[in-house]
């Protein structure tokens, strides 16, 4: 069954659910997101984890 979502004025049920999808399924450490240019100038967002 789908899982009842949280209201969002509850600032507690918020923060969990913002920290909870942020680490990485290989090693638990926190994913970094950054944005890097390519030199055709192309921006792409990227998931910096496990040094790949």
């Amino acid at each position: 069954m789908a899982e009842k979502k949280k209201s969002k004025t509850d600032v507690a049920a918020r923060a969990a659910n913002k920290g909870k999808g942020q680490t990485c399924s290989l090693c638990g450490n926190k994913i970094d997101v950054v944005m890097s240019v390519s030199s055709t100038g192309k921006k792409k967002m990227r998931r910096l984890c496990c040094e790949k």
